[in-house]
């Protein structure tokens, strides 16, 4: 390839000349960026003449990809070699300054949308003089953006207005600390060709010109806290905006920007919020045409993940191409393998935003983000970090927290757990498939998944079942990595999700005997927080490996967990009645009389729920006599509670209540280990008194057993109570009735229990009701409506009942 033309001179040669080679080629910046191995903003840098003098391995790279004979890669290698200097300096050269005038702020995006509570929070820090202010977060989160929107506004208010300076700190050469400092004298009017040629001179030069200026300095894209520190202005009235994909924690205590004190304070910047990705959707593509295909804007929105970069690409790409329609869009991004493919928009794309913080990364640190991208779940913390790489925990959190201070992880509040963007994990997968072999990262999930059912028989030691009488069960001494029983569940909640995948991969490795060991080890744990896993599917899986495995006794024992997962998570109590009546007649087979007596109070339950009462009556009759001639007090009472239950239902509220306050008097320890029993009997004995028609009692009794379970941090049980005070409150015309299902609504939704936000709809619709509310009445009860559908549960079909009455 020869261009013919003569060599270009100047500053800008470099630039002139990979302009004509790359049209003269055919590529775009973005192939000629991918195929050297840059990112498309530095080959647009070098392009536009903004590097003085490219590294040598850049141009070479560059001329590889071009394909240029011998003669014309040499050409190319000598322009980036000149070094004439512009107005006698090299470094104005370096940053692209050929005259005084001042580098204005980049103009705000047309379709720059949300982050009010940001710039809102950003407005309040920068009316303080001397304030210091790190805006950080992922790739294409939008930190430039909101910076100089912010910086625009307190502009305004200061009497010399802003200064900007582009650190290029993403860039493979990022702006020196001698050519910053040479761009800003030059703005403060230093006579270029008066600048010291010395750092230390430049600095001291520096702070002289800014001492008795007032303005807002923005240092964007920083690459690490060195970069920054030497750029804070002493003296004047001064305020410095610093946008990082870094956190640059180690900026704290660093002296300047004025008056102030140094004190840096620190913003993240998440994903955009539904409402505000839709809305910038909107400022490009038009709202009328996202309001032809609203499910797929969703959808897009979903995929995307709130990245401001992403969201923009798919805008321009929709915008450029009327005839295309959104759905078109989506088939070419819901496959995760191909997404970063299609998200990209001319010379901007997602992958290479991602893959320039990646590169920054040590080898260990990106090990550790390609791992992550395997796990199929939110929610990391050391622990799994530490199995992914096989090392210490102690290291493991040393490299987590390195990736987040890169920006490339979120810390999720204070919980030590962090939270990989979705488009991350896609690129993290993309890198694992390039760079890791099939047996590497297997060996990886598997000691991840080892680690995780080692932790969840931990856990298990906690919780006994309902079998095990509690002076029997030991309970684990207060060690690592559970405290005490609280701690146990709130670490199961956290990693929910985790659980089931490592329990799902077991079982498709065949590990028969290893999962039913873990299954029974948190039967206790089911019990306590019925909507925490899919148990049904968790039971199912140990029924099937205990038959694999030839075990009666473990089939019987997770034939009646699988009942109770039918009756109580997914509300299907005539499933939940023959797996009980298998594991009774299983317990029978094998001579197991406490097997019996357990399943014969199981099977109470599902034929109580399916409204067959008389039955359900005689069967828990019986078995509170198998539990009395086997001395299993535990097991009588238990069934007392069932009896009362059956006994209300009938028509009987009084009785039960005799019922449920006589197995109340025969707990050994109410106020200690047995205050989850207590909680339960309360709860039931609300129910009473509230048929009974003693409304003030039942709240009572229900606010004491809401206060057990708070207790014992039992959400099941919780979730009951909050129900069921919710709904008599608002019978009794209380003034807490909303704000009680409110709450009711809010937690229910979150454990997934649809019957007690149902029941706390209800009670909202019935306050709306008496306050002559007919449109907010008619909706609470059409939600209430809506979660009960599909059940034969005898509880959802009484509160139909109750609802057809309205």
């Amino acid at each position: 390839m020869s261009l013919g033309a003569a060599d270009p001179a100047g500053p800008d040669a470099f630039a002139v000349l990979l302009r004509r080679y790359r049209r003269a080629a055919g590529l775009s910046q973005q192939q000629l960026a991918q195929a050297a191995g840059l990112g498309v903003r530095t080959l647009r840098d070098l392009e536009r003449g903004r590097v003085g003098r490219p590294q040598r391995a850049t141009v070479t790279g560059l001329a590889e990809a071009l394909r240029l004979p011998p003669a014309e890669a040499q050409r190319l290698r000598r322009s980036a070699t000149s070094d004439q200097p512009v107005d006698g300096d090299p470094d104005l050269a370096l940053i692209g300054l050929a005259a005084p005038a001042r580098v204005p702020l980049p103009a705000d995006p047309s379709d720059f949308s949300g982050r009010d509570t940001e710039l809102h929070r950003l407005a309040g820090l920068l009316a303080r003089p001397g304030s210091i202010v790190v805006v950080h977060g992922p790739p294409g989160i939008g930190k430039t953006s909101v910076v100089v929107r912010a910086a625009r506004t307190v502009a305004a208010e200061l009497s010399d207005g802003a200064f900007f300076v582009d650190l290029r700190g993403t860039q493979q050469q990022p702006t020196t600390v001698r050519g910053a400092v040479a761009q800003l004298l030059a703005e403060l009017g230093v006579d270029r060709r008066r600048l010291p040629a010395g750092l230390d001179a430049r600095l001291a030069s520096y702070r002289e010109a800014s001492a008795e200026r007032s303005a807002v300095l923005v240092l964007d894209d920083a690459r690490d806290a060195a970069q920054v520190r030497s750029l804070l202005p002493v003296g004047g009235d001064w305020r410095v905006l610093v946008s990082s994909r870094r956190q640059l924690t180690d900026l704290a205590g660093a002296a300047g920007a004025g008056a102030g004190p140094g004190h840096v304070e620190r913003i993240a910047l998440g994903a955009l919020s539904g409402p505000d990705a839709r809305a910038l959707l909107a400022g490009v593509v038009g709202p009328a045409r996202l309001a032809t295909e609203p499910a797929a804007v969703d959808e897009l929105v979903r995929i995307c993940g709130g990245l401001p970069l992403a969201l923009r690409i798919v805008a321009s790409r929709l915008a450029s191409r009327p005839l295309w329609t959104i759905a078109g869009l989506l088939d070419r991004l819901r496959d995760s393998q191909r997404r970063l493919d299609g998200l990209y928009a001319g010379d901007i794309e997602v992958r290479t935003a991602f893959l320039v913080s990646y590169r920054q990364l040590d080898p260990e640190h990106r090990t550790a983000l390609r791992r992550l991208a395997l796990l199929p779940w939110p929610g990391y913390d050391a622990a799994v970090v530490a199995d992914l790489l096989d090392s210490g925990t102690d290291r493991a959190a040393t490299v987590v927290a390195g990736i987040a201070e890169a920006g490339l992880l979120t810390p999720l509040a204070d919980s030590g757990r962090y939270r990989l963007h979705d488009l991350l994990a896609v690129f993290g997968q993309e890198r694992a498939a390039a760079e890791d072999g099939p047996a590497d990262r297997q060996a990886a999930l598997d000691r991840v998944r080892a680690g995780l059912l080692a932790t969840v028989a931990d856990v298990g030691g906690w919780f006994p079942s309902y079998q095990e009488p509690l002076t029997r069960h030991r309970f684990p001494a207060a060690r690592t990595p559970f405290r005490s029983a609280t701690a146990a569940l709130d670490w199961c909640t956290a990693q929910r999700r985790a659980i089931t995948w490592a329990l799902r991969r077991t079982a498709q490795q065949h590990r028969h005997a290893e999962i039913v060991t873990v299954v029974d080890a948190i039967r206790g744990v089911a019990n306590r927080h019925h909507h925490l896993a899919p148990w049904r599917e968790v039971f199912q899986t140990a029924v099937d490996s205990s038959v694999v495995l030839g075990d009666p006794a473990a089939e019987a024992r997770h034939r009646d967990s699988l009942g109770f997962a039918l009756k109580y998570q997914v509300r299907r109590p005539e499933q939940a009645l023959p797996e009980h009546e298998r594991a009774r007649w299983l317990h029978a087979e094998i001579g197991d009389r406490t097997g019996y007596a357990w399943s014969t109070l199981y099977t109470t339950g599902a034929l109580h729920r399916c409204g067959r009462l008389a039955e359900a009556l005689d069967r828990a009759r019986l078995a509170a006599d198998l539990f009395a001639a086997l001395g299993e007090t535990q097991g009588a009472v238990i069934a007392s509670y069932a009896v009362g239950d059956i006994e209300r239902d009938l028509g009987q509220p009084q009785q039960a209540a005799r019922t449920h306050r006589r197995g109340l008097a025969q707990l050994a320890d109410p106020a200690g280990r047995d205050r989850v029993t207590a909680g339960m009997f309360g709860y039931r004995l609300g129910l009473d008194l509230a048929a009974a028609g003693d409304l003030p009692g039942a709240v009572q009794v229900l606010e004491s057993a809401y206060a057990a379970f708070a207790a014992e941090h039992h959400p099941t049980g919780i979730a009951e109570c909050l129900g069921a005070l919710s709904e008599v409150l608002a019978q009794l015309g209380s003034s807490r009735a909303v704000a009680v299902a409110t709450r009711a609504v809010g937690v229910c939704h979150e454990l997934g229990d649809t019957l007690r936000e149902a029941q706390a709809w209800y009670a909202l619709g019935l306050v709306a009701q008496a306050e002559q509310r007919a449109e907010d009445h008619a909706r609470c009860f059409d939600r209430a409506r809506s979660l009960c559908a599909g059940s034969a549960d005898l509880e959802v079909r009484s509160l139909l009942v109750r609802l057809a009455r309205q």
